[in-house]
């Protein structure tokens, strides 16, 4: 529906700003943020061979607009950063240092806190995907890997690091539904701050463990874009089998990979979908890095070098966090309600029937989200009582909160107390 101030917003979404961030934003030019903020259209340069994603996403349109994510900070929770001594293709030590000296990662990273041990630095494949998509965008890390409380400080520290976007792709499995539970109680806050929220779906649907086989714990807060996965990667493989199942099933390019954690089958989802229903969209997966991070063997042989596939979830949510930073650049005043319905109303169902519990409303399509968001954003006034008019409407989203999903039991799970996404 449009509201009465000419802004496009999505039933039982509203657009949530807090008044802080009003008058932040009163003090700077109310002019259509488009025309600044794209710079001179040129040809995409990607870090790493995301080719094949980036057509399929509509990211190649945006980025050859000129687009980067410039002025956008992501916050990255996971496991680690710079923990561990990864190996590139070459056998020789891929270190941070050494993805910042070869474009992998941007030259300076806020490592707000990482984690105090060794583990695998996923934090740090998904940065070089995030850098891969929207390269002018800064870098923030907060391990969620030491407990519940403290990956709840983490999205606070990176709220307060500058972060406009954050995305986890780990999840507890003692984790109790929202709204309970320090780590849903942190998303609401930030959310109420302006923060736009990404989490990973999961990796374990199909999967007998002990972990729900359904999307729970802060995957399912109505606060988070939760983000499934689609095999969109290797440029040279049109399919792969996939050995967690029996029998093997082939996957093939712009499939749901089996693997990707569904949403609770209601209904209601199926019929009239709302914040609740979850997953929100699909993003793409099987990415190249280019370090070795689950003994694996280099799979990708490109002209810009030999990489390894990055699947999961854990790919596909960064890579949907970056195309919301390539948006937010385009308009830096939009609300991330905005940013949502941007994302999913302008997706594209893997579902004949649109909305699934196992897609959402589909694979993201960067393009057509910008198109989107340039149409339902608040025009520039052309009066003085036009900018009185604008003052009063904007002024009238201070009170509209994107709503907390209420009811939900939290349900508690005596095992592993933590399960990476990836």
């Amino acid at each position: 529906m449009i509201d009465k101030c000419g802004v496009s917003q999505t039933k039982g979404n509203p657009a949530p700003i807090v008044f802080s961030k009003l008058v932040k934003l009163a003090a700077i030019s109310m002019t259509a943020a488009f025309g600044s903020a794209v710079a001179s259209a040129q040809a995409a340069d990607f870090s790493l061979p995301i080719q094949q994603a980036a057509n399929a996403t509509g990211v190649t349109s945006v980025r050859n607009s000129g687009l980067d994510g410039s002025g956008i900070t992501i916050g990255i929770i996971s496991n680690s950063f710079n923990t561990t001594p990864t190996m590139n293709s070459m056998g020789t030590p891929d270190t941070l240092n050494y993805d910042i000296k070869n474009g992998y990662l941007p030259s300076q990273i806020q490592i707000v806190k990482d984690f105090n041990g060794s583990l695998t630095d996923e934090g740090r494949a998904i940065g070089q995907v995030i850098h891969a998509v929207a390269p002018g965008a800064k870098l923030a890390f907060y391990t969620g890997s030491e407990s519940q409380s403290d990956f709840a400080n983490g999205i606070q520290a990176l709220e307060s690091a500058g972060a406009n976007i954050i995305v986890d792709d780990i999840q507890y499995v003692s984790e109790p539904n929202p709204p309970a539970g320090a780590i849903n109680q942190a998303i609401n806050t930030v959310v109420n701050q302006g923060v736009n929220y990404l989490t990973s779906a999961g990796n374990n649907a199909g999967s007998f463990q002990l972990t729900p086989l359904t999307i729970y714990g802060h995957a399912s807060n109505p606060n988070a874009v939760t983000v499934g996965a689609v095999y969109e990667g290797n440029p040279t493989t049109s399919n792969y089998n996939y050995a967690g199942f029996s029998p093997t099933p082939t996957v093939q390019k712009g499939q749901l990979e089996p693997f990707s954690k569904p949403g609770a089958n209601s209904p209601s989802c199926s019929t009239s979908p709302d914040i609740t229903c979850k997953p929100d969209v699909v993003g793409p997966d099987g990415l190249p890095i280019s370090f070795n991070l689950n003994n694996a063997s280099p799979s990708e042989v490109t002209s810009q070098g030999t990489f390894y596939d990055f699947f999961g979830t854990s790919a596909a949510a960064p890579y949907t966090a970056a195309v919301a930073a390539l948006l937010l650049q385009a308009d830096p005043q939009a609300t991330n309600s905005q940013i949502y319905a941007a994302l999913t109303q302008t997706a594209t169902p893997l579902n004949s029937s649109g909305f699934s519990n196992s897609s959402g409303y589909g694979l993201i399509q960067a393009d057509k989200a910008l198109a989107y968001l340039q149409a339902t954003s608040v025009p520039e006034p052309s009066s003085f009582a036009g900018l009185i008019a604008f003052g009063f409407c904007y002024a009238g989203f201070l009170f509209l909160k994107r709503p907390i999903s209420v009811g939900l039991q939290a349900k508690q799970f005596a095992v592993k107390p933590v399960s990476y996404k990836d």
